[in-house]
């Protein structure tokens, strides 16, 4: 391989990239031409997460992935190594506090410059990445934020996530869920907005500890949450949103002791709208309010999917 290409300037593309779909790109390139014709395979934690599988992010030839379960073990034995060398490949591995959080196997072996190039390259895409995802996090609850969830209900209902096949599990969709903390107002003026604020952390907590690390959970506004996750279909995402809200219910929190949430959900739409799911979540979400509270409504039920879609097809002259 007798390509020099400048690690400087591939860093310097790197952290000029303000999009984390522009980031995977763009490594994705790089790696491409740095490795020309050379079979690779890049893992990700896909929420930047020591809590979640690897996921395969890219796989540049016909051949099949490489034993991943293999490549984790080695790289738990082999600690404090970045670079991993085999008899016909290499493996970079990327950690953060001893955790694993990415995997780059390479079907081949490299002269030690060039590898140590592509581990540093492949350091500023993660440390990049990191950043812009400080971007997309609520400072109080440390989910996702508002500005983050039109882009991903987007890239959920028009790219590769519109459903996941997962293994001897079959097909799911997504749905979304708008979350509410029933008289929340009360809590503010009774206890004050420290504990008010205290409140809305736990709940964001057991949230994200009762979904699936792939399923994507937002402070959406005030007391309320959104979560987009994974169901077969409408029956068990009911059940899902359930056992959640049940969780809720049990939870003793300081000062309050006990609270309830009501939740209304909705499928993902391959041709909607950001703004129809929404308004389809939210009129889910108002009728489980306005009957008792502390229940789950699925927005079918309500039958007036032609009224909802009409109310949201609003022109602007």
């Amino acid at each position: 391989m007798d390509i020099s290409p400048c690690g400087h300037e591939f860093a310097i593309s790197l952290l000029q990239i303000r999009s984390e779909n522009d980031l995977y790109k763009r490594i994705q390139t790089i790696l491409t031409e740095l490795l020309p014709d050379i079979p690779m395979a890049m893992y990700l934690a896909p929420s930047l997460s020591d809590k979640e599988r690897l996921k395969l992010l890219a796989l540049s030839s016909s051949k099949t992935p490489p034993d991943l379960e293999y490549l984790l073990a080695r790289a738990e034995t082999l600690k404090h190594q970045h670079i991993l060398c085999g008899d016909n490949h290499l493996c970079i591995v990327l950690r953060s506090n001893k955790a694993i959080m990415g995997l780059l196997w390479i079907g081949e072996r490299l002269p030690t410059a060039r590898s140590y190039l592509i581990a540093h390259l492949i350091n500023v895409f993660y440390h990049q990445l990191n950043t812009l995802a400080l971007g997309r996090i609520d400072p109080l609850t440390q989910l996702l934020n508002r500005q983050t969830f039109d882009d991903k209900v987007i890239e959920i209902i028009t790219g590769e996530g519109f459903v996941i096949k997962r293994e001897q599990q079959g097909i799911r969709k997504w749905y979304l869920a708008l979350f509410d903390i029933d008289h929340f107002k009360i809590v503010n003026d009774n206890f004050g907005h420290v504990i008010g604020d205290e409140v809305l952390l736990l709940v964001a907590q057991q949230l994200k500890d009762n979904f699936r690390a792939e399923d994507f959970v937002f402070r959406y506004g005030g007391e309320e949450f959104a979560v987009l996750f994974q169901a077969h279909d409408r029956s068990e995402a009911r059940s899902l949103l359930n056992r959640v809200r049940k969780v809720i219910s049990a939870f003793n929190f300081p000062q309050v002791k006990k609270l309830t949430i009501s939740i209304g959900y909705t499928v993902l739409e391959e041709i909607a709208q950001v703004s129809e799911l929404v308004h389809e979540a939210d009129l889910a979400l108002y009728y489980a309010k306005k009957h008792g509270r502390d229940q789950v409504v699925d927005f079918e039920e309500l039958g007036i999917a032609g009224q909802a879609k009409a109310e949201t097809d609003i022109e602007l002259f």
